[in-house]
């Protein structure tokens, strides 16, 4: 059986949720609980499912945005962005390796 790199991580999340969830007091179970069947409601009154409206982040900012949802956490924390850095380009010796590359694969 062959499963799909988003199907997996589609699974990992919901996964991650379900262990996040059983860690719970059953309190906030019962919430979440509520809260998810309160969401269920929504979409049978015809309104578009939520990952229709949004579109897909990463694996942490889908998981946080469940959790807010589902009134977990307060606030979902932006996703830390490292500027790329362009390195220099390494000095060779003899011809260029494009050409090397070239003549390899002929």
């Amino acid at each position: 059986m062959k499963v799909s790199f988003p199907e997996l991580l589609k699974t990992s999340t919901v996964e991650e949720i379900l262990n996040a969830v059983r860690d719970l007091p059953p309190q906030e179970q019962a919430e979440v609980k509520r809260r998810l069947e309160g969401l269920l409601a929504e979409l049978d009154k015809g309104q578009a499912p939520v990952a229709e409206t949004r579109q897909a982040g990463d694996l942490d900012q889908r998981i946080q945005r469940a959790l807010y949802d589902a009134g977990l956490i307060s606030e979902i924390k932006p996703r830390v962005k490292r500027p790329r850095e362009r390195r220099p380009p390494i000095k060779i010796k003899g011809k260029p390796l494009s050409e090397t590359v070239i003549e390899d694969r002929r």
